[in-house]
């Protein structure tokens, strides 16, 4: 098992706006710096395998700090918040499997 990190979600608010994006602002270096957009364009990509048996490739946006890829309708963390019944109380986990390969999953707390 990788290095964690965790996400607490605090309220419903909380659910609605992760819906929206995951804000990656406070664990941002737990991420490869070349992963982050620059001013020449998009970030390289990271694999996110998910809790819920798919996966999506992603950079992290710079203005943002989230990842990119955040639809409900496509593979993004937009879906999988859906998906997962993400709620209160629940964290957001982002386990490090490589070095731009990452789990995304949820635990209780």
């Amino acid at each position: 098992m990788g290095d964690i990190k965790k996400i607490p979600v605090k309220s419903q608010e909380d659910v609605w706006f992760y819906e929206k994006q995951i804000n990656l602002f406070d664990i941002l270096d737990f991420f490869p710096p070349d992963a982050i957009e620059t001013a020449q364009g998009e970030g390289k990509k990271l694999l996110i395998e998910t809790d819920l048996g798919w996966s999506f490739e992603t950079d992290i946006e710079k203005g943002k700090f989230c990842f990119r890829k955040k639809s409900k309708s496509m593979h993004g963390t937009g879906k999988w918040v859906v998906e997962s019944g993400l709620r209160a109380g629940d964290m957001i986990c982002i386990e490090k499997l490589g070095d731009y390969h990452y789990k995304l999953f949820k635990s209780h707390t």
